[in-house]
């Protein structure tokens, strides 16, 4: 009976080690495709945008940097021969880079301190048009020579072409 005993215990042995474990099968779900959406209006730039490249909003980040810190000589290697510049007073201007660094250093100057802060930014891409903005909000802080504060908050779309920027749109809300 001792021999039966042991020979059992082995025998249920052996099946446990040899059974076959149950495999869990991992299901992928396939999102569902988002149905298609008809505008109201045409955009008449594009209204075909995809997230952009980072490195493009550093670049403008960086600038941001740059003015804050008085460093104009950098500023040039961000900018096209040519730019295209809408400021806050709504001015279209067509400037050489070297005119463009100019007016941002008149700019700059009438201040002690300045500082940028962003709320938001991001890059993107128009697939169609295949051009590369960077949008900004920045909450901007001055203090002027005479030690007059002032603040805005402001919008910029940058594009760029090769790399540099060949546009720049501004667009502020004033604190009244």
């Amino acid at each position: 009976m001792k021999k039966s005993a042991i020979i059992l215990a082995c025998i249920i042995c052996l099946i446990a080690c040899t059974e076959k474990k149950a495999t869990v099968e991992t299901v992928t779900e396939i999102p569902a495709e988002k149905p298609a959406v008809t505008f109201p209006y045409a955009a008449s730039y594009s209204s075909d945008f995809s997230i952009g490249d980072p490195a493009l909003t550093k670049k403008v980040l960086d600038m941001y940097k740059a003015l804050e810190s008085r460093q104009y000589d950098t500023l040039g290697t961000y900018y096209a021969d040519t730019v295209n510049w809408r400021n806050f007073a709504e001015d279209d201007l067509i400037l050489s880079r070297d005119k463009l660094i100019g007016k941002i250093r008149a700019f700059r100057e009438q201040f002690r301190e300045l500082k940028e802060t962003p709320i938001a930014f991001t890059a993107i891409h128009s697939n169609d048009r295949n051009d590369d903005w960077v949008i900004t909000w920045i909450k901007e802080k001055v203090t002027y020579r005479n030690g007059k504060q002032d603040s805005t908050t402001y919008q910029e779309c940058w594009r760029f072409r090769d790399g540099k920027v060949y546009m720049h749109d501004s667009y502020a809300k004033y604190k009244r």
